[in-house]
């Protein structure tokens, strides 16, 4: 007879995936351990166990969600009406928007990567080769002239666009001057226009 899970299964395993986030983007994730994200979290040791196994199997966890979860979004956007400049923006704003609330995610999935054994990373990666694969989609949408040539221009652009997202997270605090949807625009109109033009001064 299988096991039935308790109502708040998921609740407690989201806990855990927080409170394991933060302490590997703090303190890297070589240097925390189980009884470290159990105690962050408020669990026994036994009882995080029940939820994952192994340490590296919290870690594939932070990061096939957030990159699906990325995934998920932008194959909204896909389906969404509106222009191709209009999806572009969207997407770019609802990313700003997901990240500025997962900044210790972002961390982990930015830096942590190394530490999943390879055949976890293969199944983050061809997540993420999805998603680049959908946002180059996005990108010709805006410029099909980009794929004049062969992939390897649109593609560029799009891991450029990526660069733009990525870094900007590492060091934008939605809660400073410029809030996370000017952010989204500024790095839509800066990818879409380049810099906006300095006013002319008068003679």
């Amino acid at each position: 007879m299988s096991r039935v899970r308790a109502d708040d299964y998921e609740d407690k395993r989201q806990a855990i995936l927080d409170a394991a986030a933060v302490l590997f983007a703090r303190s890297g994730y070589a240097n925390v351990k189980m009884a470290d994200i159990a105690r962050a979290c408020g669990a026994s040791k036994s009882m995080l166990y029940h939820y994952f196994p192994r340490k590296e199997d919290v870690l594939f966890q932070i990061m096939r969600d957030q990159v699906q979860s990325y995934l998920a979004a932008t194959e909204e956007v896909l389906a969404s009406p509106g222009t191709p400049d209009e999806r572009l923006r969207e997407f770019v704003t609802l990313w700003v928007r997901k990240s500025t609330g997962a900044r210790a995610r972002i961390t982990v999935l930015m830096y942590e990567f190394k530490f999943l054994p390879a055949r976890q990373r293969a199944v983050v990666s061809e997540v993420a080769r999805r998603l680049i694969d959908r946002v180059v989609e996005l990108v010709l949408q805006v410029n099909p002239s980009l794929e004049e040539g062969g992939r390897a221009r649109p593609r560029t652009y799009t891991l450029l666009l990526f660069g733009l997202l990525n870094w900007t997270e590492v060091w934008f605090r939605s809660t400073g001057p410029i809030g996370p949807d000017e952010m989204a625009a500024m790095i839509h109109d800066l990818f879409l226009h380049g810099l906006p033009a300095a006013p002319r001064r008068g003679r």
